[in-house]
């Protein structure tokens, strides 16, 4: 779980790195959106030493959520201290937060189950 947590905070320090850019959307076309949370996903499946695809669940479930609200809140943050800063400020609301945490919890389950075919592979193929 330990290692779950590391790769939880090395995306999210990634991810706003690449965020506070002034043309952090035009890097990779946009592409990062989603790379990011896909790759983490994939990584917190091929660290654990699992060999069955139900215990690779919980943990997956689990630091894909703690990722996604972590990068949510620390990127609300940073919006609002922007927004304060220009006298912009329209109100921060917890489902505006939960709206941007979704997708990247679906994006970073679905790099999971890539990794949980990727590890499966590797399984079948080095039992030979």
């Amino acid at each position: 779980m330990k290692k779950i947590y590391i790769i939880s905070t090395i995306t999210v320090a990634i991810g706003l790195t690449i965020s506070n850019w002034p043309n952090w959307f035009e890097f990779l076309w946009g592409g990062q959106v989603l790379l990011i949370p896909l790759t983490a996903g994939i990584l917190m499946v091929l660290v654990q030493n699992e060999n069955r695809s139900y215990k690779f669940l919980p943990k997956l479930i689990i630091g894909a959520t703690l990722m996604s609200f972590i990068y949510t809140f620390v990127f609300f943050i940073i919006e609002y201290s922007k927004a304060l800063s220009r006298n912009s400020y329209s109100g921060l609301d917890i489902f505006d937060m939960v709206g941007f945490a979704l997708p990247f919890i679906g994006i970073c389950i679905f790099g999971g189950l890539i990794g949980i075919v990727i590890r499966g592979v590797t399984l079948l193929l080095s039992k030979k």
